[in-house]
């Protein structure tokens, strides 16, 4: 059986076509899978930022919350601190007596009647 000379240049043709197209199939392919492998890894670093500010908002928080809810023995010794020190409330108290005396009106020599 005879194959005409036209179906075997044709066939020739598509056998030349596919492998000159071959380099930039995989070409297209690797650089699809680079394109791939960026795109998880930017996804990775977004999770990633995101759980260490989540971590960070906890901390914060927590940090927070042992500051201000204070037991009673920090209560305590917070006042202790603040107010138990005799030195300073003679100070105000003579600062107060001063002020007290300061805001009396000055007299104009006139005895009230």
């Amino acid at each position: 059986m005879d194959v005409s000379q036209e179906v075997t240049q044709a066939v020739a043709i598509g056998n030349l076509k596919s492998i000159a197209e071959q380099p930039a199939m995989l070409s297209n392919l690797a650089y699809s899978n680079t394109i791939a492998n960026i795109n998880l890894s930017q996804q990775n670093a977004v999770a990633n930022q995101q759980a260490m500010n989540e971590l960070g908002i906890t901390i914060v928080a927590k940090a927070s919350n042992t500051i201000s809810n204070l037991g009673p023995l920090e209560a305590r010794s917070a006042v202790d601190v603040l107010s138990n020190n005799e030195l300073a409330q003679t100070i105000a108290d003579l600062k107060a007596t001063l002020q007290g005396f300061a805001q009396q009106p000055a007299s104009s020599g006139k005895t009230p009647e």
